[in-house]
């Protein structure tokens, strides 16, 4: 019978482990249960789909929709999948924090202290001032709706009377969740005026009656991982500073509305605000399939000078925004013009030569070791310092946007030239150098792919006069350098790799 035994024990060993298994071990800590004792509510932000806040004389529902829906326009600073809006408010754009701020205070709402009723002690909820609640909050998620009751304020002012609809029970919270919902209706309402995300955007036009001009960037950072690269379109073509045109965007989207003042305006009602001969237009496209979008801006506000009207083309309200903030974005489109001669990094550099008073060199690298057309071994360190002094050239003033006559300037044919082949690029980075002007040191030049003839500083002379002997391996580098070597490498002038 000695096996029987050994079977039954075997078997009970088993049942115990699978029930400790499966239900002991499953079952959550003391620690763990005691704060989800304390949980009035639960909910993940990214499966509410509606908010209906009510207070006794006014109410705001919010709804998550679609940005594929026609109501999202070109509103694209928020997630990728949703946009909020206020359908009690002609579907109006929401305060995307502080919707953001509700629903975190959501997952999860934590009671301070929890009443029960018992037969004993019956709860009147009218002591707790949720007979009549000072503020009600719905939330609707696919799976289920539940509302919040709130009550007066405990006697400790940091704490509420809280219940969900339904429930017997009446819970402490703290009060930031009333706080948050305690806003007037504009508190809900997005103060952004242009809400677009950096790398949506294609394409940017300012029209005003002294400065107008139009920026459309040829790179995307999100997609290359280096800074976007713009190109001027208007009033002429011609590189952009990418840092000037970034800078640009960002004021563009740093523009905030500062009032609401009409919900509506009617065709006979724009020549008060000043839209039929507007002050200015900022036309905005951007990557998505969705017409521009047009912001113009009107007249100076009737009681607030620092202040002019605006509206938006894909939605009905009129705003007021500051007058300082917009005239930032009013700039001169010289300012917008690229100075550089070169955009290179000394390490993307394969090939380089320089042409001057009928002589011409060119180094390039092999196997990560610089050498001339001979073949002899250079100073990798020297000619990377000699590439960024290169690249460090910017042009001093623009003499000649259309020349008719090149040869005037020493253009044509150019008195000398630098030509940089940079990995990736097909074509050569190009400047072609002039003539000096009005007997000075500085002197004409021309970028290629640009069309203006400009204004060179004086160091242009002293690269032109440079020779590959500056570059020449001493006895102490050829020591210390070789093939892997952080000198030949590019190495020593990482710090310059990320200007």
């Amino acid at each position: 019978m000695k096996w029987k035994t050994t079977l039954v024990l075997l078997l009970l060993t088993i049942g115990v482990g699978a029930y400790v298994s499966l239900y002991e071990l499953q079952q959550p800590l003391p620690e763990e249960r005691a704060r989800l004792a304390k949980q009035v509510v639960r909910l993940k932000p990214e499966e509410v789909t509606s908010l209906l806040v009510a207070f006794p004389t006014t109410s705001v529902t919010l709804e998550r929709q679609s940005l594929d829906s026609p109501a999202g326009g070109v509103a694209r600073d928020v997630a990728p999948q949703h946009v909020w809006r206020l359908t009690s408010l002609r579907n109006g754009r929401a305060d995307e924090g502080l919707v953001n701020r509700i629903l975190n205070e959501l997952n999860p709402l934590e009671s301070e202290q929890t009443l029960k009723e018992t037969p004993d002690r019956p709860l009147n909820r009218a002591d707790y001032g949720l007979e009549a609640p000072e503020a009600t909050l719905t939330v609707a998620s696919p799976q289920r709706s539940i509302t919040l009751l709130f009550g007066s304020a405990t006697a400790v002012e940091e704490n509420r009377y809280v219940a969900l609809e339904g429930s017997s029970e009446i819970a402490v919270v703290n009060t930031s969740l009333f706080e948050a919902l305690d806003q007037p209706l504009e508190a809900f309402r997005s103060h952004d005026l242009v809400d677009v995300k950096t790398w949506d955007v294609r394409q940017i036009a300012v029209t005003s009656a002294n400065r107008s001009y139009t920026l459309a960037k040829l790179t995307n950072a999100a997609q290359t991982q280096q800074a976007d690269r713009w190109k001027l379109l208007a009033p002429l073509e011609d590189a952009a500073d990418s840092a000037a045109a970034s800078t640009t965007l960002s004021k563009l989207r740093a523009l905030r509305i500062e009032r609401f003042i009409a919900e509506d305006v009617t065709e006979a009602e724009r020549a008060r605000w000043g839209l039929e001969v507007p002050y200015a237009t900022i036309t905005l496209t951007t990557n998505e399939d969705q017409p521009p979008l047009d912001v113009v801006i009107g007249k100076v506000t009737e009681d607030d000078e620092q202040q002019r009207y605006a509206k938006r083309s894909d939605e009905p309200t009129l705003y007021a925004l500051k007058t300082t903030s917009l005239e930032e974005l009013l700039r001169d489109p010289q300012e917008l013009r690229s100075q550089t001669c070169f955009e290179f990094f000394a390490s993307q550099v394969s090939k380089l030569q320089v042409a001057w008073e009928g002589k011409s060199w060119t180094v390039e690298r092999q196997d990560e070791i610089w050498k001339t057309n001979e073949g002899t071994t250079l100073d990798g360190a020297a000619v990377e310092e000699f590439l960024w002094k290169i690249r460090d050239v910017k042009l001093t003033r623009f003499v000649d946007d259309a020349p008719q006559d090149l040869a005037r300037y020493g253009l044509d044919p150019a008195q000398g030239t630098i030509m940089v082949w940079v990995s990736g690029q097909t074509e050569p980075q190009t400047l072609l150098i002039g003539s000096t002007i009005e007997q000075g040191q500085t002197r004409y030049g021309r970028i290629t792919a640009r069309s203006p003839v400009v204004e060179l500083p004086e160091v242009v002379n002293e690269i032109l006069k440079t020779t590959p002997d500056a570059f020449k391996l001493t006895a102490q580098a050829n020591q210390t350098t070789g093939p892997g070597d952080s000198l030949q490498d590019g190495g020593v002038r990482q710090d310059r790799e990320h200007e």
